[in-house]
């Protein structure tokens, strides 16, 4: 959804959720110029593998379906379920269990709602998964299947996916004096061997459009140049993955 044209799409757009994320692509000229102007530091990062459970063709995704796993060092590892867009009157019932939430991710011009369920994954438990040592339907609670049931919009055999990865990505929650919300940055290392940066922040709802422009203003009077066209980390690791399974 585009909220550009009239006053007041924003809002209606981000209406009935819990967060708003702002996300920018760095462009990859300016990478090493974000990650000095806010100090962020490789040995202060967050360090986690990501992998994903796809068809080939990337059939979940082009349906707005992602499930993910995420083994992080010196934290707990997880999975994921996240279905978009999403009609926040479909979820009611799941809201106030634990690991769920519904948010709206602007990126650009475009709002994005939508839900996910995480739940806590045992140590070792992802990479038997991709060891073939345990099915991938462990990795999913009763529950998160049962939500991929009510809200994906097509049935989805576990057992048929494809798992890709691991993405490496480094992660970094800063403050800094002009802005008055905590930035999260990520750099995500393709198979490829390209780098993508993303810097996003969360906000309220209720003040989505001036978060979204004061987020804008303030990289840009740091001298950090967005991409010109949004390049969604999700959707560009799910490429470059399976373009490496086909090599």
């Amino acid at each position: 959804m585009r909220t550009d044209a009239a006053p007041g799409a924003m809002a209606r757009a981000t209406a009935g959720i819990d967060a708003i994320e702002v996300k920018k692509t760095v462009a990859a000229h300016a990478h090493a110029r974000a990650l000095a102007v806010l100090a962020l530091r490789p040995q202060e990062a967050l360090w986690r593998r990501l992998y994903f459970y796809d068809t080939p063709g990337l059939d979940l995704y082009a349906r707005g379906v992602v499930l993910r796993a995420r083994a992080t060092t010196g934290a707990p590892d997880d999975s994921t379920v996240k279905i978009r867009p999403v009609d926040p009157a479909r979820i009611e019932r799941w809201r106030g269990v634990p690991g769920f939430k519904v948010e709206a991710d602007i990126i650009g011009a475009a709002v994005i709602r939508a839900a996910s369920f995480t739940t806590v994954q045992g140590r070792d438990e992802i990479e038997a998964v991709i060891r073939g040592e345990r099915p991938l339907a462990k990795l999913f609670s009763q529950a998160q299947e049962a939500f991929l049931r009510a809200l994906a919009p097509t049935p989805i055999d576990l057992s048929q996916l494809l798992a890709l990865g691991p993405v490496h990505v480094r992660r970094w929650r800063v403050r800094h004096p002009g802005l008055p919300y905590r930035v999260c940055a990520e750099t995500w290392r393709m198979p490829d061997g390209r780098s993508l940066l993303e810097l996003s922040i969360k906000a309220d709802p209720a003040v989505a459009a001036s978060a979204s422009a004061g987020f804008a203003g303030f990289l840009a009077e740091l001298g950090i140049a967005a991409a010109e066209t949004p390049e969604p980390k999700t959707r560009t690791a799910l490429v470059s993955l399976v373009a490496a399974t086909q090599r």
